[in-house]
Order: structure tokens, then C-alpha cells, then sequence
């Protein structure tokens, strides 16, 4: 996998362990993973506000499995643009549930080689949250319902 760009998941630890997701790539393919040795990112060393590490990223998609899925590079980067202003909406978060587990999905910004920005575009579960940019429940609808990411 090189670059990833998009990734979406689902977690539930309430009624055994299951952790895993679909993540996209900087060239237009899928993979199928599941959740490596860590869900959280790795900040970058400088204290760089925002940046995580990219090592630490790879960490979390373990098990990957190409999928036949290709997305054309064009329409990539319009969703990587949208990213960029669903970077600035506002974010709510509230419980709604309990022992529901979660699914969401994030966009990955790439600011330095080794670093990246995450965005969050959106999860329901035990907890839902909203990034009320127009563009994150775009690319979050374009993600799951378009591409069939889970």
C-alpha cells in the first residue's frame, strides 16, 4: 500500500474484539485490514500541532488485502481537495448509545513525507460525530455508500 488517503472502520470491543476497515490509497486502490497494534496516532517528535507520524499510521492497517476497487486518479483528488476544506468544519460529538461499537471515517492529509493531518469525516456507534463541513459528509457518503467502505 502506498499513501493512504481515506480510510473507514468499524471497532467493537463490547462483545468480543472486532477491529477492522477499508482504507484508500494514493493511487485509487482498496484494502481490506484489520486494526494493527494501535488506533491512535504517533504525534511527530518537533511537537508539530496536528501531525502524526506516518510510521504510526502504517501500524494500524495490518492483514491488508488488495481489493479489485480502483478509483481514477481525478476523482481522488477532487475528494482530496474537499478534504482540505472539511479540515476546517466544526466537529459535535455526543453519546448515543452504549456498547455499540463504532464506525466512521477519516481523511488523511499529507503535510510532510512523513507526517500527516487526520480529519475526521464522521462516525456513528455509541458515539456520533458530525464534521458539519458540507465536504466531509460528502467524501463520507462518496466513501461508504460509492465505494462500499466499512
Amino acid at each position: 500500500m502506498s499513501k493512504p488517503l481515506f480510510t473507514c472502520g468499524y471497532a467493537n470491543f463490547a462483545w468480543g474484539r472486532v477491529a477492522r476497515g477499508t482504507v484508500l490509497d494514493d493511487k485509487g486502490r482498496l484494502w481490506t485490514y484489520d486494526l494493527g497494534t494501535t488506533w491512535s496516532g504517533t504525534p511527530v517528535p518537533d511537537g508539530a500541532e496536528g501531525l502524526y507520524l506516518e510510521s504510526g499510521l502504517r501500524e494500524r492497517f495490518k492483514k491488508l488485502v488488495l481489493q479489485k476497487t480502483r478509483v481514477p486518479l481525478e476523482q481522488l483528488a477532487t475528494m482530496q481537495k474537499k478534504a482540505e476544506s472539511a479540515r476546517e468544519g466544526r466537529i459535535e460529538k455526543r453519546q448515543v448509545a452504549h456498547d455499540a461499537g463504532g464506525s466512521g471515517c477519516d481523511a488523511y492529509l499529507w503535510e510532510r513525507p512523513d507526517a500527516y493531518r487526520e480529519v475526521e469525516l464522521g462516525t456513528d456507534g455509541v458515539y456520533e460525530v458530525r464534521n458539519l463541513s458540507p465536504e466531509a459528509d460528502e467524501i463520507w457518503v462518496w466513501l461508504e455508500m460509492d465505494l462500499g467502505m466499512r
